[in-house]
């Protein structure tokens, strides 16, 4: 039987796109996105976890969407979250 409750990418997500406050906006996208990064290396065959990495790409560019649209970002072509930005505040 599968857990119900949703991974901690998934629930890092889920609060940023519900926030209206910017100042905590941009946290919470940047906590989702770490917690994606954290998850991606988790994974030790990222083949077998497909459905997951795709959710995560698709995660992915309704973050930056909401950057463009609740924080004014420039728009940018979808690319993945850099992970590497991550590991020097790890």
């Amino acid at each position: 039987m599968s857990e119900l409750r949703p991974v901690i990418w998934q629930d890092a997500f889920i609060r940023a796109v519900d926030e209206t406050d910017r100042e905590a906006l941009a946290r919470l996208i940047d906590d989702a996105e770490r917690a994606m990064c954290l998850r991606r290396q988790q994974l030790d065959n990222p083949a077998d976890y497909r459905r997951e990495v795709r959710a995560m790409d698709i995660a992915t560019q309704a973050l930056d969407a909401v950057k463009v649209q609740k924080l004014g970002a420039e728009k940018k072509p979808p690319s993945p979250i850099d992970c590497r930005r991550f590991a020097k505040s790890a």
